[in-house]
């Protein structure tokens, strides 16, 4: 039986594909329990449809998270902080690091910067990873 599912289903798959599945599960689980629906032809079509459009979104997406990358290691953040003998009086975090990106009018998550805690001063590599995999390093310097 073949199945359009309007939820995911663990074992089965995600909300949107369409699926092969024994007739009885479909007929007296899937479909009783509304996570199905019955795969007719203008279902599918529509589904196929929907699932392009989302690729087309995805792909925008990722085209523009590489924009951005290619922004962002053109440029070094520079961030002032107070220090002696070389150990800062606390630390900068991620968010201090989103904070100097978006005065360069770029927006980026603290949650995509992978830094920890960074103590001393002089320049580090800092790894940011995007919400689509997107992966690269900037330099932040600290004086």
């Amino acid at each position: 039986m073949k199945i359009i599912l309007l939820q995911d289903v663990k074992n089965i798959g995600k909300k949107g594909q369409i699926k092969e599945v024994p007739a009885g599960y479909g007929r007296n689980f899937l479909l009783a329990k509304k996570l199905a629906a019955v795969a007719t032809p203008g279902g599918v079509a529509i589904v196929e449809k929907e699932n392009e459009k989302k690729k087309m979104f995805l792909d925008q997406q990722l085209a523009e998270e590489k924009k951005l990358a290619e922004a962002l290691k053109e440029k070094q953040i520079i961030i002032k902080a107070r220090s002696k003998d070389g150990k800062l009086f606390g630390s900068i975090t991620a968010k201090d690091i989103a904070a100097e990106i978006r005065k360069l009018k770029l927006e980026i998550s603290e949650k995509a910067i992978a830094s920890g805690h960074l103590r001393e001063l002089g320049t580090h590599e800092v790894k940011i990873t995007l919400n689509h995999g997107t992966i690269f390093t900037i330099k932040v310097t600290i004086e």
